[in-house]
């Protein structure tokens, strides 16, 4: 049966590390690396606001297991989510000197990467060290006394998860799960709706550089697409498998790592009008799209999604629940009235000023292409954010201070999108007086098929 483990994947470079030391049973190389590293400390979901706010401070997350409390730290966002769920979206990361020097009790202990109560994760570079052992793998003493899950020594950890060997190509297509199934149903009857509905509602496979930022999401500017060149066009593979992905890799020679992510995602950032996407490249269940259809597909999707979200949404604040309200009442009005009072959360590069103000050179104006066309995006808490971008610092001004400093009419403005409180605003419209006019991109509606 598959675990967790099996499926996991480094999301940096020192997941990769610490996964070679496991591999080769380096217990000490991988105290090494652990000492020298910053590790993620979750911020439980509901001190968010108050910590924000300045009315609550940071503590040592802890679980008690076995009778031993112990303080949950983890190696990337990735794994916190993996092994705490995903709403846990906020962290702080600490070096591990520091938390050795502020240990707050002698009898707790240190997890990493270690799963909550009920999640089941098990990654295979987890670990838990005793309070003495943090404090002598600080001082620069890496001898362990064990490593891994406590019911599983060192080498059965080890030759558990090492690499599988690959089986030789199989002579006949098998579906490596229920979307690659009906994406060769699809394929065999010719039925386009059905293929592309069934890539809509599932999640692909983005194939990226071995050295990429894991964090690093479509929605970011610069982020590396990985083109190929065939038959005089630029194409962009995606999967929708592993197998897949590793099949095409292996006949066109190119690697193999990969982020995971909505085919809606992928699709609202498309970076070029000429690129032709291709979806499980020499594969029955594969198909290609045209250039000139993803901006209309993208935006359809993103539609979908919003649609789909409308019934059970659930408002991260009190501006998105007014927001929502007053779009379901397709009140544009009162929406941009509403939206033009608030504070947004605007990304930014990590050596962006805290105090910047849209007046400001520096201001991070990042531009993005969004359904084809250039854009900001703005939104109004960190989960849409997140979703759309990835872990990344960002900024609070407020959109009215926005709209005051906008730098170019040929920019639009994007709000939350693919979520039932999405909006665009064209840019030669942001600077006029009042609450701007606007094209919304997807209205809220009941939600249906």
């Amino acid at each position: 049966m598959a675990t967790v483990a099996d499926a996991w994947r480094p999301t940096s470079e020192l997941e990769h590390r610490l996964q070679e030391t496991v591999r080769a049973g380096d217990q000490e190389s991988y105290f090494r690396l652990i000492a020298d590293s910053e590790l993620v400390v979750p911020v439980p979901p509901d001190l968010v606001d108050g910590m924000l706010a300045g009315d609550a401070q940071p503590s040592w997350p802890t679980q008690e297991e076995d009778g031993r409390v112990h303080v949950l730290t983890y190696t990337s966002a990735s794994a916190m989510r993996a092994c705490l769920g995903p709403s846990y979206q906020h962290f702080m990361t600490v070096r591990f000197g520091e938390i050795a020097e502020t240990w707050p009790d002698d009898r707790w202990w240190l997890a990493i990467d270690a799963p909550a109560r009920g999640v089941p994760a098990a990654l295979p570079i987890e670990a838990r060290l005793p309070a003495w052992f943090v404090r002598q793998v600080a001082g620069g003493d890496g001898r362990p006394p064990q490593v891994g899950r406590v019911s599983a020594p060192w080498e059965e950890l080890r030759d558990q998860h090492r690499d599988l060997p690959r089986e030789s190509p199989r002579q006949e297509f098998q579906p490596a799960n229920d979307v690659e199934r009906e994406l060769l149903r699809a394929a065999a009857n010719n039925d386009h709706d059905l293929f592309l509905q069934t890539l809509a509602g599932t999640d692909v496979l983005l194939p990226v550089p071995d050295d990429t930022d894991y964090a690093m999401r479509p929605g970011r500017p610069g982020f590396p697409w990985q083109t190929r060149e065939v038959d005089g066009s630029t194409v962009v593979p995606v999967f929708t498998s592993p197998e897949r992905l590793v099949e095409a890799a292996r006949t066109a020679g190119t690697g193999t790592e990969y982020i995971k992510l909505p085919f809606t995602v992928a699709l609202r950032y498309w970076p070029n009008h000429d690129w032709v996407l291709a979806i499980n490249s020499g594969s029955p269940a594969g198909g290609t799209i045209l250039a000139q259809q993803l901006p209309g597909l993208a935006t359809w999707a993103d539609q979908r999604a919003a649609q789909r979200m409308t019934d059970g949404f659930e408002p991260q604040n009190d501006i998105e629940g007014r927001l929502f309200e007053a779009a379901r009442r397709r009140d544009t009005d009162a929406f941009f009235k509403i939206l033009l009072g608030a504070q947004v959360l605007v990304p930014a590069d990590p050596d962006t000023p805290w105090g910047i103000t849209p007046g400001d050179p520096g201001f991070p104006w990042r531009p993005v292409p969004v359904h084809g066309r250039t854009s900001i995006q703005i939104f109004t808490s960190l989960k849409w954010m997140n979703e759309a971008v990835g872990s990344s610092r960002f900024i609070m001004p407020t959109l009215l201070d926005m709209v005051a400093a906008w730098p170019d009419t040929g920019w639009n403005l994007v709000l939350n999108p693919g979520t039932p409180i999405d909006a665009s605003m064209p840019g030669d419209k942001i600077r006029s007086l009042g609450p701007p006019a606007a094209d919304r991109a997807t209205p809220p509606a009941a939600s249906t098929p």
